[in-house]
C-alpha cells in the first residue's frame, strides 16, 4: 500500500462514500484533456475538498488509488509492473460554453389585467386620434376658422303707418340708449355727473344718482334718446357713460288714433291694432355684414366682407283722416267730461265706400307710453265693446215694413200708452193717451208701442231675416284684431217676450261700427258695403297693393232706402227726438236711441237709471256723403240720446262738412205729418210741428 493512501472501499462498506451518479466525462483521444496553466482542472473524478476522492474500481478488478505525485509507483505483490504513462499531449483550449437559455416566468392575473388595460387605453387613444385628425379634422378646422369670422346684424327699420293723406301715424327712427358703468364713476363725483346728465336725459338729479350708484358694471340711464340729444351726452366725455345705437317707435299723434294704430312690444313686434294685424308687413327683415378678424381682433383687410342689406318694413296706409280723428276724440272727451258719462264712442264712415274716416273713443291711451293702457278696458271699444242700441235700431224694423210694402210714411197707427205682448207689458218713454200717429210720427217720436205694432205686421221670421241682412250679430270683417260680432239671439232661443223687446233694440247688442254700417246701408241706396280701414299696403320692395272695396250687399230696395231717409229727416225736424242734431244749412237724417242697461245689482234686470245713449245719422241727407254713429255710456241725470248723443253728432258732423269742403245743398227737408191730421180735432189741437 502506498504511503498516505487508503485501501479502496466498496460501496456500502463502512466509511465508504457511494459513487457519484454522474455520467462519465469522455476522455480525450490521448487521455484526459490538458489543463491550461493557471486554470482549474476539470471537476470530473476529483474528490470534493476535505475528503479523498476514490476512483471507481474497474470492472472485474479492485480499483486502487493512484500514487501521489513524486513518489515511485509501487506494484502490489503478485501483479505485473505497469508500463509508465505516455506523455500527455499539449493542453487544448476548451470549447466555449453554450449560452444558457432564459426561461420566462408565467404571468399572473394582475399582470394580465394590467396589460389588457394598457392595450385598451392605447386603442381608445389611437382611435380618438384617428377620429379627430382623419374623420373630424375638417370639422374642427372649420370651427377654428369660424372663431375668427364675425357677423353683425343690420337692423331693419319698422315700416310706417300713415293716414289717407300720407300723414305719419307711426314710424321708426334711429335713437341712442345711454348706459353707465357704475364702477367707473367715483362716489364723490356722482352729484357732479347727475347735474350734467339730468337735463339731457329728462330725469331728476336724484334719479340719475340712484342709477349711478347701482351695483355691477352695467345700468341703463336713458332709452331711445334722439340722436342730437345723445350727441350732447357724448360731448360731456364723462368716464363710464356710454351710448349704444337702437331704434325708437314714434307716434306723432300720441293718443290720436292710438286705438286703431295700436302699439308694439318691447322687442319691436306688434302688440295691438294695425301694428299687430300687419306686423309681417311692417317689421321688415334684418340684414347682416360678415367679416374676418386677425388673432388680436382687428378686421382683416384682406378678408372677404359679405353684406346682406337690411330690408326696411313696408307702409300701411289707412282710410282714416288724422284731423277728423283728432276732432272726434277731442269731442268725445269733452262730452264725457260735460255730462259725467262713463265713456263715449264714435265711428265716421264714407257713405258710398264704407271706408272708416274716423274711429275713436274717449280716454284713449298714449301709444308712445304703454303704461297708459288700461288692463280692464278694451283697446278699441268701437269694434270690441258691444251694447244694446235701443231705439236707434228701429230703422231696421221700419226698413223691413217699408220694403215689404206693409206701411208708408203716412200709414195711420193707433198707438196706446202700453201694449201687452206675451208675458211682458211694453210702454212708451212718456205717458200719452191713444194717439193716431202716422208711421213717420211713430219713428220721429220714437214710440215703442207703435214700433211693436208695425213689427207685428212684419212677423218674427221676416224681421229676423232683415236683421241679419243689415249685419246684426255678424262681425264686419274689418282689418283690426279683436272685433266683436255683437249678439242677435237665435229664434229657437226666443222666449214669449223676446219679440216684445227686439224690434226696438233691447235684447240684442252691436258695436258702434256695426251701428254705423246699418246707416251706411240706408245712405247708400240700400246697399251695405262691409267697412274697411286699410287703403293700401306698400311692401318693402315698393310693390303697392290697394285694398279692393268689398262687394256690396243689397239689403233693401233703393226706393225703400229713399223713403226711410225721408222719414229719418223728421226725427231731426221740430217735433222729433233728434232736433239737437240739426245743422244750419244742411239736411240731416238720423235716429236717437236710449237703451236701458242690465243691472247686476237687480239680478240682471234692466236698470231704471243706467242707459246707453245713441244717435246715428247722415249728412247731407239730400245727398249723403258720410255717416256718424255715436254711443255715450251711462250719462247721469236720466239724460237720453237726444240730449247727449245728438249734440255730439252735430259737433262731429259740422267739422267734417267744413273739413271735407262739402257746401250746403240748399235743400229743405219735406215735413211729413207725425199724426193723422185729417181729423179736425187733431188738426186743431196739434202744433204745426205735428201737422
Amino acid at each position: 500500500m502506498n504511503q498516505g493512501s487508503e485501501p479502496p472501499r466498496r460501496p456500502g462498506q463502512p466509511g465508504g462514500r457511494p459513487p457519484l451518479n454522474r455520467p462519465a466525462q469522455p476522455a480525450g483521444r490521448f487521455g484526459p484533456p490538458p489543463v491550461r496553466p493557471g486554470a482549474q482542472p476539470p471537476r470530473q473524478g476529483v474528490p470534493r475538498q476535505g475528503a479523498p476522492r476514490q476512483s471507481a474500481p474497474r470492472q472485474g478488478a479492485p480499483r486502487q488509488s493512484a500514487p501521489r505525485q513524486g513518489a515511485p509507483r509501487q506494484t502490489a505483490p503478485g501483479q505485473a509492473a505497469q508500463r509508465p504513462a505516455a506523455p500527455r499531449p499539449p493542453a487544448r483550449r476548451p470549447a466555449p460554453r453554450r449560452a444558457r437559455r432564459l426561461r420566462l416566468g408565467a404571468l399572473n392575473g394582475r399582470l394580465r389585467y394590467g396589460f389588457a388595460a394598457v392595450c385598451t387605453l392605447l386603442l381608445v387613444v389611437g382611435g380618438r386620434l384617428v377620429q379627430l385628425q382623419g374623420v373630424d379634422g375638417a370639422k374642427y378646422a372649420g370651427a377654428a376658422a369660424a372663431q375668427r369670422i364675425y357677423t353683425n346684424t343690420l337692423t331693419a327699420l319698422r315700416g310706417s303707418i300713415v293716414d289717407r293723406f300720407g300723414t305719419p301715424l307711426a314710424y321708426t327712427s334711429e335713437a341712442q340708449d345711454i348706459t353707465v358703468d357704475p364702477k367707473q364713476v367715483p362716489a364723490a363725483q356722482r352729484s357732479s355727473y347727475a347735474a350734467k346728465l339730468a337735463p339731457l336725459v329728462g330725469q331728476t338729479e336724484s334719479d340719475v344718482v340712484a342709477v349711478l350708484a347701482k351695483p355691477g358694471q352695467y345700468a341703463v340711464l336713458a332709452t331711445a334718446l334722439a340722436p342730437d340729444v345723445a350727441q350732447k351726452v357724448s360731448a360731456l366725455a364723462l368716464p363710464g357713460i356710454y351710448s349704444q345705437a337702437t331704434t325708437q317707435r314714434q307716434y306723432p299723434g300720441r293718443a290720436t288714433a292710438a286705438n286703431v294704430v295700436g302699439t308694439v312690444h318691447s322687442d319691436g313686434t306688434g302688440a295691438a291694432g294695425i301694428e299687430y294685424r300687419y306686423n309681417s308687413v311692417l317689421e321688415g327683415k334684418n340684414g347682416s355684414v360678415t367679416y374676418s378678424v386677425d388673432n388680436v381682433g382687428n378686421v382683416n383687410p384682406n378678408s372677404r366682407t359679405v353684406t346682406d342689406p337690411a330690408r326696411n318694413g313696408g307702409t300701411v296706409k289707412l282710410t282714416i283722416d288724422q284731423s277728423l280723428q283728432y276732432t272726434v276724440q277731442s269731442d268725445l272727451d269733452a262730452a264725457v267730461a260735460k255730462y259725467g258719462a262713463k265713456d263715449a264712442e264714435a265711428v265716421v264712415l264714407d257713405a258710398h265706400t264704407g271706408q272708416v274716416l274716423a274711429m275713436g273713443s274717449s280716454g284713449t291711451f298714449d301709444a308712445a307710453n304703454p303704461n297708459t293702457i288700461s288692463p280692464t278696458s278694451p283697446m278699441n271699444p268701437p269694434i270690441q265693446s258691444a251694447f244694446e242700441p235701443g231705439s236707434v235700431q228701429k230703422s231696421i224694423t221700419f226698413a223691413a215694413a217699408l220694403d215689404k210694402g206693409l206701411i208708408t210714411p203716412m200709414t195711420k197707427i193707433s198707438v196706446p200708452n202700453q201694449l201687452r205682448m206675451g208675458s211682458t207689458t211694453v210702454g212708451d218713454a212718456w205717458w200719452h193717451p191713444t194717439e193716431p200717429f202716422t208711421a213717420t210720427g211713430v219713428l220721429a217720436k220714437s214710440s215703442n208701442v207703435g214700433t211693436l205694432k208695425i213689427a207685428q205686421k212684419i212677423g218674427p221670421d221676416t224681421w229676423d231675416a232683415y236683421e241679419k241682412a243689415f249685419g246684426v250679430g255678424t262681425a264686419t270683417g274689418i282689418e283690426l284684431p279683436g272685433e266683436s260680432s255683437g249678439y242677435l239671439p237665435p229664434m229657437d232661443q226666443w222666449s214669449d217676450s223676446s219679440f216684445a223687446n227686439l224690434p226696438f233694440g233691447q235684447g240684442e247688442s252691436m258695436t258702434a261700427l256695426q251701428l254705423a254700417s246699418i246707416y251706411q246701408t240706408i245712405a247708400n241706396h240700400g246697399v251695405r258695403i262691409p267697412p274697411r280701414i286699410v287703403s293700401s299696403v306698400t311692401a318693402s320692395d315698393g310693390t303697392v297693393t290697394t285694398t279692393k272695396q268689398p262687394a256690396g250687399i243689397k239689403v233693401i230696395k233703393p226706393s225703400t232706402a229713399q223713403t226711410l231717409l225721408t222719414m229719418l229727416k223728421s226725427v231731426v225736424l221740430p217735433g222729433g227726438t233728434g232736433v239737437n242734431a240739426a245743422i244750419n244749412g244742411y239736411e240731416v237724417a238720423g235716429k236717437t236711441g236710449t237703451a236701458q242697461q242690465p243691472d247686476p245689482a237687480l239680478g240682471g234686470k234692466y236698470s231704471l237709471y243706467k242707459n246707453w245713449d245713441t244717435f246715428a245719422g247722415m249728412v247731407p241727407a239730400d245727398d249723403p256723403q258720410f255717416v256718424v254713429a255715436i254711443m255715450v255710456d251711462d250719462p247721469p241725470h236720466e239724460l237720453e240720446g237726444g240730449d247727449v248723443s245728438a249734440p255730439l253728432f252735430r259737433s262731429i258732423a259740422s267739422y267734417e262738412l267744413q273739413h271735407a269742403r262739402i257746401a250746403p245743398t240748399g235743400g229743405v227737408a219735406v215735413h211729413v205729418a207725425l199724426e193723422d191730421c185729417s181729423d179736425p180735432v187733431v188738426r186743431e189741437d196739434s202744433p204745426s210741428t205735428v201737422c
